[in-house]
């Protein structure tokens, strides 16, 4: 068999070399984006708590009942309730006391992605179950008057943070 002469192309070779170039380089812009996706992760989280606290303030206000955010004790999530026990009188222990009966509703159940945590900086209230919590009265403020910074951390080889800070009137900033 004769050899082709002067024929264009690549050899096998040529092409095993090449892709393998590529495969590297995307692994390398890969493990670049890593960090960048945990950092948007706990923006995210943040945003997304931010968005609740606004939504309970809202709800409080409008519904002309106690709203509460509860926080979950694994650091993994919280929940929205309406409160329909509550007299928002604060004269009763039962006003704002961040405590779900059965017959009460959940609005909202975020549950946080195995990648990211909660944890409380300040001494935000707590229940009589021991769990974090914010109760919003009638008027759209803090039954206990007493905010809080919760930070949202990334685990893993990139980690990041993110935080929100609650002040005593209720309102919420990511930090």
């Amino acid at each position: 068999m004769n050899a082709r002469t002067g024929s264009s192309g690549f050899t096998l070779v040529e092409l095993m070399v090449t892709v393998a170039i590529v495969a590297l380089l995307l692994k390398f812009v890969g493990w670049g984006l890593a960090g960048v996706t945990s950092y948007e992760d706990v923006r995210m989280a943040a945003r997304g708590l931010e968005t609740a606290v606004q939504e309970a303030k809202t709800l409080a206000y409008e519904k002309g009942a106690v709203h509460s955010l509860i926080f979950l004790s694994t650091g993994r999530g919280y929940r929205l309730f309406r409160d329909d026990n509550a007299n928002d009188n604060h004269t009763e222990s039962s006003d704002g006391n961040c405590r779900r009966e059965s017959d009460e509703p959940w609005l909202r159940s975020v549950e946080l992605s195995s990648r990211i945590s909660m944890s409380f900086l300040n001494s935000l209230p707590k229940n009589d179950d021991n769990q974090t919590c914010l109760a919003f009265g009638s008027d759209g403020r803090l039954m206990k008057g007493q905010g809080g910074t919760v930070t949202f951390t990334a685990t893993g080889k990139f980690e990041a943070q993110a935080s929100v800070s609650i002040n005593s009137m209720g309102w919420a900033h990511v930090d």
